[in-house]
């Protein structure tokens, strides 16, 4: 998993059978040029600091389960963070940002 914050958002005109009518978010970890897209389960919006689930896991949060495997997924947001120091562009020092 990795915390981070929405950055923007991917648009397409047609999407693989298991992407219909799923969001897909930009997100970035704020520590490296990484960047990673995610399917948007919990309506982020962009600036919105999230925990994303990367591969089996983020099967899992679409999907919990063995016989989840058919799942066009490789990252999904598993939780909108709550405040709070140590995110993204976060300095570590109490009361930064």
């Amino acid at each position: 998993m990795i915390r981070g914050r929405v950055i923007g958002e991917v648009w397409g005109a047609r999407k693989a059978p298991g992407l219909d009518g799923r969001r897909l978010v930009v997100v970035t970890d704020g520590a490296s040029d990484r960047v990673v897209v995610a399917i948007d389960t919990l309506g982020a919006r962009i600036g919105e600091d999230v925990l994303c689930a990367l591969g089996s896991g983020g099967r899992n949060v679409l999907a919990p389960g063995p016989d989840n495997r058919a799942i066009l997924c490789d990252a999904a947001i598993a939780l909108l963070v709550d405040g709070g120091p140590g995110g993204p562009g976060d300095a570590g020092e109490e009361g930064a940002g």
